[in-house]
């Protein structure tokens, strides 16, 4: 059952699940990656900041899981977005993106938090496509919360929601926020 209480930033939130379901997530992720065999050409990559440590978890079940050294990625999308110029001056990073070993041939298992728009996902994928040329990607989503502009589906997702666009749903990890769950903050995205 959801809780309501009002977040740091003045603002209702609703928390949904707690770290054990994410925990729960990650686990069925590694399971469904494994069971479709193609470990020895797998590479697990996540968008940061929190696609990136929940690709991190996948990648070591799967390891620990399969005894094979999965390699792994963490993809800073910052300069390929595609509304930097709607954000105003702001500094860009260069640096954050990571990965282990080439992409060509590999099915890449694309991880994310939070699926919305759409954007985020298409910018990983011009920035992967730098790196070489996957055989596969695939995309896996803690949550789907609909309202897409691009016509990006994920494979794979934990949990579809529908709340309202002024609603921001957000995922946090302790090694980013220092506390676990899905959360929707009421008013968030204004």
């Amino acid at each position: 059952m959801a809780k309501t209480k009002t977040a740091a930033r003045g603002k209702p939130e609703k928390q949904l699940h707690d770290a054990a379901w994410i925990a729960k997530q990650v686990d069925a992720f590694s399971k469904d990656i494994l069971a479709q065999g193609l470990v020895d050409r797998a590479m697990v990559v996540g968008i940061r900041r929190r696609g990136a440590e929940l690709a991190r978890r996948v990648c070591k079940q799967i390891g620990a899981a399969s005894k094979l050294k999965v390699p792994y990625g963490a993809l800073n999308i910052t300069l390929y977005r595609d509304d930097m110029s709607l954000r105003g001056p702001t500094l860009r990073e260069k640096s954050g993106t990571e990965i282990e070993g080439p992409v060509d041939n590999r099915v890449i298992y694309l991880i994310d938090d939070v699926l919305f728009t759409g954007r985020t996902i298409r910018a990983a994928m011009d920035l992967l496509m730098d790196f070489g040329r996957p055989g596969a990607v695939r995309l896996y989503e803690i949550v789907d919360r609909g309202g897409r502009e691009l016509p990006i589906q994920p494979d794979r997702v934990a949990e579809r929601l529908s709340v309202p666009l002024a609603d921001r749903v957000e995922v946090r990890l302790k090694e980013v926020d220092g506390q676990e769950g899905v959360f929707v903050v009421v008013g968030g995205m204004r």
